[in-house]
């Protein structure tokens, strides 16, 4: 059912530009992943497109460094492969791993580049680091299984429980963390799946995209938390970045009745104006 298919992949903030992955043309059956790309008073366009059907890209960046995984499946060997492609917004990506058999789904949990040598991503429920030619190993223990992993401002890292996140070092010292994100007596979550699905931090506060809800929440410094956007069926949230003062949300109208995901993305500025960035609908 492609209506699982995606949301695969992420949403990042580079310099004054959001990237986030998706499929293109839309309605493809194929699948073939691309990652689109859009700053401030321009259209989204098209940054890199791959040539592999049943494909995805996620995405990370280490400052102005984009690092991007492609993924695609081999029907005939019913394997993945992956490579990991390095590039800015003003040049084209460069391919720095070559493809390799993928039994993790490295980087649908999130992951970050140590170096243009070594990741770290998650695969629930923990959290591996992979030097380029070698096989994944445990990054460090952690007490709770992790569902999402994201590298964020100050070399910190932000780990995404079942209903709780950390904010932690690199080496998975324990800064701050949110509890009890999920309201458990909700009902009439998009398939039952009553989640956070992914979150963002800058300077004291915690973007969440809550598909159970259907909203995407602020929890501020002060650990204050409300809904900044309530969404109604079909659409459901995906992803959440930061962008300066901005952020921006991304979700899907997901009618899970065959027919294929459409993108629905907002930037939402300091004053809460809405502007509809990429929509099809």
């Amino acid at each position: 059912m492609f209506a699982y298919a995606h949301p695969t992949g992420n949403l990042i903030s580079v310099g004054d530009h959001v990237l986030w992955s998706y499929i293109n043309p839309i309605n493809d059956l194929n699948h073939y992943a691309c990652v689109m790309i859009s700053k401030k008073g321009s259209e989204p366009k098209v940054y890199i497109q791959s040539d592999y059907a049943a494909s995805d890209f996620m995405l990370s960046n280490n400052r102005d460094d984009i690092y991007i995984i492609e993924r695609k499946y081999l029907q005939d060997s019913d394997e993945f492969k992956v490579r990991v492609l390095k590039a800015t917004v003003d040049d084209q990506p460069k391919v720095i791993w070559n493809w390799f058999k993928d039994d993790y789904k490295i980087g649908e949990g999130g992951f970050f580049m140590v170096s243009d040598d070594e990741m770290v991503f998650s695969k629930y429920p923990e959290i591996f680091s992979l030097k380029k030619g070698e096989h994944p190993k445990k990054h460090f223990e952690f007490h709770q299984p992790i569902k999402r992993i994201r590298a964020i401002e100050n070399n910190l890292i932000l780990l995404l429980a079942d209903s709780t996140c950390y904010l932690v070092e690199k080496n998975g010292t324990i800064l701050k963390q949110w509890d009890n994100l999920i309201d458990t007596s909700l009902k009439n979550a998009p398939l039952n799946r009553n989640q956070i699905f992914d979150a963002d931090y800058c300077k004291g506060e915690l973007l969440l995209s809550y598909w159970g809800r259907r909203s995407f929440d602020l929890i501020d410094a002060k650990d204050h938390r409300q809904i900044i956007m309530q969404q109604t069926e079909p659409l459901t949230p995906h992803w959440v970045a930061f962008l300066n003062n901005e952020k921006w949300l991304f979700s899907s109208q997901l009618s899970f009745n065959g027919s294929m995901p459409k993108p629905h993305l907002i930037r939402l500025s300091k004053q809460n104006h809405q502007d509809i960035i990429w929509s099809t609908h």
